[in-house]
């Protein structure tokens, strides 16, 4: 088994049977080779018929197996047993080869006898590609190949029949040491893909948050409304746009530091993160102590309850911090948040900055007539 982290676990049998699914169909095709030539030898053809057709009938299940395990994605809910069904087909695969040397070898010359086995060096070899991602099923298929034809030649008590089959042992050796090699090499490549991906998700993830908070920056912000903002016109449903900033935030870090005035803003963007649990609420930091949120499909009714609930949470938030943190609570009452909020219907024709002016405007409105308000605009 490949101890690997169970993404590269699967991704490795995953290559497997796809690996399989196109080399399978060349057993099929040697058999068939093969089967003239044994055939021009006047090999019993009752016996190469039962041979041949259980090369063609667990060739055709191997295949069937693997491209349902691609199909049902098994190798992702049933991976262990189906591996194990896989290994027990390739090892009937295996032994169906070898046994062919057995059945083969008293009506061939020996010439004839080394193509058998040149056969079957040539589909051991070539199995690596295929077959090396998981060990065990490799073992399968090579070892009741060979160990037919090894123990024969070793029994015939044969100086030249022990030498070679010495031969075909070192053989068994080599290509067993190459499929380790290969393995290692593949689940490595594996690895570095996976690391790879792990690190573009990363860095494609950092591009679009803001690192203090974890709310979504203020790039991917002018992204989603540009892109939401011609979605909703084209179908023809609401969108309201809001712009909320932490009232007096200044007084915070003048008097307490920034890293105070940073507890605030993570406050703040937990509060929102809370309150806006919908895939159709969109959550933003544009920076410093500026805030905004995208309702998607929303009444200006339900965008401003959930405004107001934003409002009231973070104060209550802010209520309970421990005094040692902040010595000062009658500071803590001047922290308050404003909110311009823009609800756009599409009665009238207007632009995307046309809504950006509007929301600033409200938000400034909000700001100079008291602050811990919510003006709304409407546009359309």
């Amino acid at each position: 088994m490949i101890h690997k982290p169970s993404k590269i676990y699967r991704d490795a049998i995953l290559s497997l049977y796809q690996g399989s699914t196109r080399a399978i169909p060349f057993n099929i095709l040697v058999a068939s080779l093969l089967l003239f030539d044994l055939i021009y030898n006047q090999v019993p053809l009752f016996l190469l018929g039962i041979w041949f057709l259980a090369i063609v009938l667990i060739s055709v299940l191997r295949w069937f197996f693997c491209f349902l395990c691609l199909k049902k994605k098994y190798f992702e809910r049933k991976m262990h047993q189906g591996l194990h069904l896989f290994t027990i087909l390739t090892l009937l695969m295996g032994t169906v080869w070898g046994s062919c040397y057995l059945i083969a070898l008293p009506h061939l010359s020996e010439l004839h006898e080394f193509i058998i086995i040149l056969v079957l060096g040539g589909m051991c070899a070539g199995s690596i590609a295929s077959l090396s991602i998981y060990l065990p099923v490799y073992y399968a298929y090579i070892l009741p190949m060979f160990i037919p034809v090894i123990v024969y030649n070793y029994s015939v008590m044969n100086f030249d029949r022990a030498v070679l089959a010495t031969m075909f042992l070192l053989f068994v050796i080599m290509v067993i040491v190459s499929a380790l090699l290969n393995n290692r090499l593949l689940n490595t490549t594996l690895k570095l893909f996976q690391e790879k991906e792990s690190l573009i998700s990363q860095l494609k993830t950092m591009s679009l948050t803001d690192s203090l908070t974890g709310l979504y920056n203020r790039r991917h912000f002018e992204a989603v409304l540009n892109s939401e903002f011609y979605r909703a016109k084209r179908n023809n449903y609401p969108l309201n746009l809001v712009l909320i900033d932490i009232d007096n935030f200044k007084v915070i870090n003048d008097s307490f530091g920034h890293p105070h005035g940073d507890i605030i803003l993570i406050n703040l963007a937990d509060v929102l993160i809370k309150s806006l649990q919908r895939a159709s609420e969109i959550v933003f930091r544009l920076g410093g102590d500026e805030f905004a949120i995208i309702f998607i499909n929303n009444s200006i009714e339900n965008s401003l309850s959930i405004c107001n609930v934003i409002k009231n949470n973070f104060r209550n938030n802010l209520l309970s911090y421990d005094k040692a943190i902040f010595n000062q609570p009658e500071l803590l009452n001047k922290i308050t948040l404003s909110m311009g909020l823009v609800h756009l219907s599409w009665e009238e024709n207007f632009d995307l900055q046309q809504v950006i002016s509007l929301v600033d405007k409200a938000l400034y409105q909000a700001k100079n007539h008291g602050k811990n308000k919510i003006v709304i605009k409407e546009i359309g």
